[in-house]
């Protein structure tokens, strides 16, 4: 008696739904996935205008678009402390095949979500097509690209970290960029990270692009805030005050994602590196280079923030020190044990954040490199480089983002000399939405990378890939118009490489 009078039971309507934030799918496994909603009713609200009482949802899989072929269903309960949300992990279902769920609280009833089960371990898998996205902020236009994905044959979308962005920026030329209100100050209390997070869900196109495929996603930096690593913050904050603002991003993040619960944080910890199989084509490693990286190399002195800025390659040595970590000590010793490993699949792709290759910049007649990238960890950088040198099959592809511009790369085996052979091919997807990077100032250092075989940082969109036997195909895929809602895309470069051969061609 006393659990039932403890769970609120609200009077829903089919007009008045609790699910204005959508639905979505994550992480899949070959038995099943991760489903997920959030119920609101003021999705703005501290606490989404649910109240404090735990509430009732209704949960259903089937194998059919129209529900009726249900193979299973549950119940569970949305608790206010996880700002009601849902995440119903799946066991029991076929393995690489599409299923439809929906939620049911009350009389309301969600839109129907689409996911899709990994392929059987080992089984025989002739292709896959994924997107990767990255860098959606708000503030600087609509995302039309999302809009257009659902439109996609693909199989799941890795997203690649800054899912929001905690602040809006209010120079004067960001503020002519400018194309949708954010209607918050920065956010740095749980309720303040949940608000934020229902803003970017309450978006047509990206609940559409959610209920249209399954997910896997990592956080960058802006899910906290901008450059900040595992107890530096760019504002300086005491590192009580840093970890207190950690735990309430990681788990606002954790809430509004389709994560598993081993992915739920405890205070401001969270395991988001992980590992997914696709039969024999793919072996998926997504990195999560934020929680565990060494302070930023060369900070600059206060009262400048302590965030990324370009230095000259002998102006630096911290950035080379070899007790310096991008992912700590756990992860990388993971990561290596992975690379070491005899193939699980035909592919290693490897997700993660930033620029993977070294990117040398110009920085007046001298050459220099960001502090926040890999160049800024280059210790660390060259043991993962060496692991993947390793391999005896050249299968690598590393996907990134972060940096406002789409880059197609070759990865040389020493950061030292980047005409050294290439051990896997890269690709960086540009911003969804996000203010781009200079164009010019990265074409300008082209000449001392000769290994970079791509850069453009005047579009929007994403990266589409198609992995086959025997070569992967990497699409730039590109806004007409970040202003338009509904802009159409089309294709801005492809690059192929082939198995066992990691240079890139383009097409």
């Amino acid at each position: 008696m006393g659990l039932v009078s403890s769970v609120a039971r609200p009077a829903f309507s089919a007009s008045e739904s609790p699910f204005s934030l959508g639905v979505a799918s994550g992480d899949p496994w070959p038995d099943g996935a991760v489903i997920w909603t959030r119920l609101v009713r003021d999705a703005l609200a501290p606490d989404g205008g649910m109240g404090a009482l735990p509430i009732e949802v209704t949960w259903e899989v089937a194998r059919d678009e129209r529900m009726r072929d249900v193979v299973r269903s549950g119940v569970t309960l949305a608790m206010p402390e996880l700002a009601h949300s849902v995440h119903v992990e799946l066991r029991g279902l076929e393995p690489g095949r599409v299923y439809w769920y929906r939620f049911r609280a009350g009389a309301a009833e969600s839109s129907t979500g689409r996911t899709r089960t990994a392929p059987a371990p080992n089984a025989a898998v002739p292709s896959l097509r994924f997107a990767a996205a990255a860098c959606q902020h708000w503030m600087y236009g609509h995302w039309a690209a999302y809009r257009r994905m659902v439109d996609d044959d693909i199989d799941f979308v890795l997203h690649l970290g800054d899912y929001i962005y905690e602040a809006p920026s209010s120079s004067p030329a960001a503020v002519k960029q400018k194309v949708r209100d954010v209607p918050f100050d920065i956010p740095k209390s749980l309720s303040d990270y949940r608000r934020m997070h229902a803003l970017y869900k309450s978006d047509p196109a990206i609940q559409a692009a959610h209920a249209a495929f399954p997910w896997i996603a990592i956080w960058d930096d802006h899910e906290v805030e901008n450059d900040y690593t595992a107890t530096r913050s760019q504002s300086r904050l005491a590192l009580g005050a840093l970890l207190q603002q950690r735990a309430a991003a990681y788990q606002a993040y954790w809430e509004h994602m389709p994560l598993r619960m081993a992915q739920r944080p405890l205070g401001p910890d969270a395991l988001l590196y992980r590992r997914f199989a696709f039969g024999d084509l793919i072996d998926l490693i997504m990195l999560d280079e934020r929680q565990y990286r060494s302070p930023l190399a060369c900070p600059l002195q206060p009262p400048r923030p302590d965030r990324n800025h370009v230095v000259a390659l002998d102006a630096c040595p911290e950035a080379f020190e070899p007790a310096r970590t991008m992912l700590g000590q756990d992860q990388e010793l993971w990561l290596a044990n992975c690379l070491a490993e005899p193939a699980r699949a035909r592919w290693v792709v490897i997700g993660q954040q930033l620029v993977f290759a070294p990117l040398l910049r110009k920085l007046g007649e001298k050459l220099g490199f960001a502090t926040d990238g890999w160049d800024g960890y280059a210790a660390p950088h060259q043991r993962i480089l060496d692991r993947i040198a390793a391999r005896p099959n050249r299968d690598t592809l590393v996907l990134g983002g972060d940096i406002h511009a789409f880059i197609a790369a070759d990865i040389p085996a020493r950061r030292s000399d980047l005409g050294s052979p290439a051990i896997a091919s890269h690709f960086v997807t540009g911003p969804l939405s996000s203010r781009l990077a200079d164009h010019e100032r990265l074409t300008a250092a082209l000449p001392e990378n000769p290994h970079v075989k791509f850069v453009d940082a005047r579009r929007h969109g994403y990266t589409r890939c198609t992995l086959a036997r025997d070569r992967a195909l990497c699409e730039f895929r590109v806004a007409d118009d970040v202003r338009d809602p509904d802009s159409s895309l089309a294709t801005l470069a492809a690059f192929e490489t082939e198995w066992g051969k990691p240079a890139l061609r383009r097409l």
